[in-house]
């Protein structure tokens, strides 16, 4: 693999269908690919990351831009595992798809050319995957949050509520359990037109 290869990859997630979206009932030209999330997640985590810094907080937005854009990278190669596929294999079922998405990081960032470039990659993925950073922190609330807003424009669009209750409580959940004041903020705006 080289480093076209590796940007071929970023390419191809233009084309990948949020496989979640449909197991909920959406129309496959309704359905968002995995390159509309990616950059949904990065603004919301960029305001996120501004909020937080209004506050006070210390906050790398270079760290989090980075991570937000690389954040489902891995699904260049694995698509788009949807929870809903694995969840009769219970706990192994996120176990996998974790392991899964982990080996392609590895094959992706192989291809940089450069062991530190590489280095420097690979460690963005563990930093998003152990979640204990502020950055980190922020991508994931972004990551929940960017599924809310589209939630609402879903059903905006027409579709019934009924089809996403559960994944809308489920999320809000989330984003009720982060750290991350300003998204606490903002879903609280959101609660409101969901």
């Amino acid at each position: 693999m080289t480093l076209i290869d590796f940007l071929s990859n970023i390419i191809t997630l233009k084309r990948i269908p949020r496989s979640g979206w449909i197991t909920h009932g959406l129309s496959l030209p309704d359905v968002e690919s995995v390159a509309d999330h990616t950059f949904s997640a990065c603004a919301i985590s960029l305001l996120l990351a501004d909020l937080e810094r209004a506050r006070g907080v210390r906050v790398s937005v270079e760290q989090v831009l980075r991570m937000a854009t690389l954040h489902d990278l891995a699904e260049a190669l694995t698509f788009d595992i949807s929870k809903s596929y694995l969840s009769y294999l219970g706990k192994r079922g996120k176990a996998l798809k974790g392991e899964i998405e982990s080996s392609a990081w590895k094959y992706l960032t192989r291809s940089m050319g450069s062991t530190r470039l590489s280095e420097r990659y690979l460690n963005v993925q563990n930093e998003y995957e152990r979640n204990t950073t502020i950055e980190a922190q922020i991508v994931h609330a972004a990551d929940s949050i960017d599924i809310l807003i589209q939630i609402i424009e879903l059903r905006r669009r027409g579709y019934p509520s009924d089809l996403f209750t559960g994944l809308w409580s489920e999320t809000v959940k989330k984003v009720k359990a982060t750290p991350i004041q300003s998204a606490k903020q903002l879903l609280t705006v959101l609660s409101r037109e969901g």
